[in-house]
């Protein structure tokens, strides 16, 4: 489920919780983390975090180490894909030394697995280096190559941004490529992540050819809709992206980080957002558009500060020349004046400004005539709008491609509200759920 078909396993797991009243109370509440574990994978974190907080109290109640400790872990992952740090790390310290106690080596290797990641994203690369070793010794020892994958790809990503070590990082991810070559009949994502990765470090390296070969590779092996496969392609055209840009091809360049800002927002990964906003930012600079550049620099600095993370040092030097050409364009005051103005901005809000001041809205002075109110349309069982949207075109038939061609969305998306109507109308099929439609009258 976790691997391949999440959507029917949170369904499952939704409706075997429905029915789980007089169950033991540790069998229901291994079932909510892994509900929530799946929930968040398909991006619907709050739900995700709900359901993981109900299975920690139950676990607390019985007093079952282990069971916290694993319900804590995958919190602690519900808050890194959040972006924030801070928290995760809480989370995942406390789930660190319970499933330590509790001797439960795999929940272990995860914990330090994910701190890592967070550490690393706040520019602590010595203690997160620290961290993934120790998971990957252990993912060793438990000899789960999927998981001993994971890990030197993070590995050789620290190396890379900490310390601009790009024989390190390639060696690590060419002894990752080799064991997912042994998997290749089960998991063709990860050679698709460690191709993407090995592009990266030769973009890094100034070899643009085999950089563009590997990540186009990439891109044509990551074909799904998972959520850790968008958050990798959408990393993959930033990528490609600055390979347009260092050739000056900005049109393309910007169009590839908008696709890259697209994707990020659909799986509400804001992990990324600042290093596609910044590498946006140093494109629309080169076209002559300091003031838009300031903006989304300054909406970018603004996420990084509220999570804690700042410019990885490998990354340092082109932002700061991109900066200091930009702010000569304009001079330093309104550069400055420009960037505040980005900072009070949200990402989106960055996007949209395109280098317009963006003015607060006018009060009139004249007391408008009041307007009757209007009720708001509800349905049932806590359905959206949107949701019934979805709804009624299931019922009239449509496939999900359809579905998201008609209501111009991502098929991702189609898959993201199904979930979401299956859980709360108690359906796991299309017959189902168009029977429910016809009984409702919602067509």
């Amino acid at each position: 489920w976790e691997d391949h078909f999440k959507r029917e396993g949170q369904t499952f797991l939704e409706q075997a919780l429905a029915r789980s009243e007089g169950v033991a109370v540790a069998l229901r509440a291994k079932a909510l983390w892994a509900a929530g574990n799946l929930v968040g994978k398909l991006g619907d974190f709050d739900r995700g975090e709900a359901l993981c907080k109900e299975s920690l109290a139950l676990f607390r109640e019985i007093g079952n180490t282990a069971g916290v400790g694993t319900a804590g872990l995958h919190l602690g992952i519900l808050s890194f894909y959040r972006g924030t740090f801070t928290e995760a790390r809480s989370q995942l310290e406390e789930s660190l030394a319970l499933l330590e106690e509790a001797g439960d080596k795999t929940g272990t290797g995860w914990s330090l697995f994910f701190l890592a990641n967070a550490e690393i994203c706040q520019g602590e690369y010595t203690k997160g280096y620290s961290h993934v070793e120790e998971s990957l010794a252990l993912f060793r020892e438990l000899r789960d190559k999927r998981a001993v994958i994971d890990s030197l790809v993070l590995l050789a990503e620290e190396r890379l941004n900490s310390q601009g070590d790009a024989t390190k990082a390639r060696a690590l991810l060419e002894e990752g490529l080799a064991l997912s070559r042994e998997l290749a009949n089960t998991d063709t994502a990860k050679e698709g992540k460690l191709l993407g990765s090995l592009g990266e470090i030769s973009l890094y390296q100034g070899n643009m050819a085999l950089a563009r070969s590997l990540l186009e590779e990439s891109m044509t092996i990551l074909q799904g809709e998972d959520m850790d496969e968008l958050i990798n392609k959408a990393w993959l055209l930033s990528q490609l992206a600055k390979i347009a840009a260092v050739q000056h091809d900005y049109t393309r360049a910007r169009t590839l980080y908008e696709q890259s800002l697209a994707i990020n927002r659909e799986v509400f990964f804001r992990v990324n957002t600042p290093f596609y906003l910044e590498g946006l930012a140093s494109v629309v600079a080169a076209q002559g558009e300091p003031t838009w550049a300031a903006q989304l620099w300054g909406a970018a600095e603004a996420l990084r500060d509220t999570m804690g993370a700042p410019i990885p040092p490998v990354y340092r030097v082109d932002y700061e020349r991109a900066v200091t050409s930009a702010r000569d364009q304009l001079g330093d005051r309104a550069f400055a004046t420009t960037w505040a103005e980005g900072r009070a901005m949200t990402p989106d809000q960055a996007l949209a400004a395109k280098g317009q001041t963006m003015l607060p809205q006018q009060v009139p002075t004249e007391p408008s005539s009041p307007q009757p109110a209007k009720s708001a349309i509800t349905y049932p069982d806590g359905l959206t709008t949107r949701e019934v949207e979805v709804l009624r075109l299931v019922a009239q038939g449509l496939t999900d491609a359809h579905i998201a061609e008609h209501l111009i969305i991502s098929p991702r998306t189609v898959n993201t509200h199904l979930t979401s109507i299956y859980s709360k109308i108690q359906v796991s099929s299309r017959s189902g759920a168009t029977r429910y439609a016809i009984e409702h009258k919602l067509v």
